[in-house]
């Protein structure tokens, strides 16, 4: 009886560790199977982390060249603008050079105007009394406390006149002598 008994408990054990090792293989099987999820998960992550890669470097290149044809366009714009300005700066400078030699003919105009004939009189170039009147009316306004008279404005208000003018009139009175 311990024959067949002994092969029975024996061809248990075996049948028990083959079922043993068909649930580790199949556990194996299943170890895999996830380890092979999560590496096709992480290869399509990756894969669409490189498709946006791709497609930000692809604008960002449309980016750099807007910028490079925007780039040229401003600095055309600049060398016409300095062009531009140049021109207009020659213009005024010519235009004022003009204007300078106008004024110093006027003025040798006048210079002979004037060593030719009597010397004209000035239109009432001072103010009404003298300037002692003058102050003394102040000072009583003052110590009134009321505003002194306001004189009425030039008109036009006088100009005080340019660099360039002073000097023609000098050059033009060195010239008339």
């Amino acid at each position: 009886m311990t024959s067949p008994a002994q092969s029975l408990d024996r061809r248990r054990d075996k049948a028990s560790s083959a079922g043993a090792a068909a649930d580790k293989a199949q556990a194996a099987v299943t170890d895999i199977d996830h380890q092979l999820d999560t590496i096709a998960g992480l290869t399509q992550q990756q894969k669409q982390a490189l498709r946006h890669a791709r497609d930000e470097a692809e604008r960002l290149k449309r980016s750099l060249a807007a910028a490079a044809k925007r780039q040229s366009q401003l600095t055309r714009q600049r060398k016409k603008a300095v062009a531009q300005a140049d021109k207009a700066r020659g213009k005024a400078k010519a235009a004022e050079a003009k204007y300078d030699k106008e004024v110093l003919a006027e003025l040798i105009r006048r210079e002979k105007a004037a060593s030719a004939g009597p010397a004209p009189v000035p239109a009432d170039s001072a103010p009404d009394g003298s300037a002692r009147e003058v102050a003394a009316k102040v000072t009583a306004a003052k110590a009134s406390g009321a505003r002194p008279p306001r004189r009425p404005a030039a008109d036009p208000a006088p100009e005080k006149p340019s660099a360039a003018t002073t000097t023609a009139r000098r050059t033009a009175a060195r010239a008339t002598r």
